[in-house]
Parts: structure tokens; C-alpha cells; sequence
């Protein structure tokens, strides 16, 4: 099951949780007020996969196509 990053529109929270792929955005819920008014955000996790571990320098070139 993937980790999905949410933002609380109530409390401002940023938070993480343990989904399933088919889960529901009304499933889910903020931890810290209970809101159910999320969204989504992007997570940092897949920002440092993206840039440090598939590939691509810290310049966000694929090595395949830096100079040098």
C-alpha cells in the first residue's frame, strides 16, 4: 500500500497515511482536528526519488545525457 501526503484545509496539518490505492478521499480524515476537508499534496518522498535515485543528476539532467 502506497503512503499518500494530505494537507488539512481546517488546521493547516500536513500529514501521511498508510492507503490503499483504492481508498476514498471521504475514507480518509486529519489526525490532529478530525477534519475531513483534505487534499493531496505532493510528497517530498517521490521529490528525492525523482532527483537523487532514478537516474538524474543533482541538476535534474539524466546522466545518459550530461557533458562532460
Amino acid at each position: 500500500m502506497p503512503i499518500y501526503e494530505y494537507l488539512c484545509n481546517s488546521c493547516k496539518e500536513t500529514f501521511s497515511l498508510l492507503q490503499s490505492v483504492n481508498s476514498k478521499r471521504e475514507d480518509s480524515k486529519c489526525p490532529k482536528c478530525g477534519s475531513r476537508n483534505i487534499e493531496k499534496s505532493m510528497s517530498s518522498f517521490s521529490c528525492c526519488i525523482i532527483g537523487n535515485n532514478s537516474g538524474f543528476d543533482s541538476s535534474g539532467l539524466h546522466a545518459s545525457h550530461t557533458t562532460g
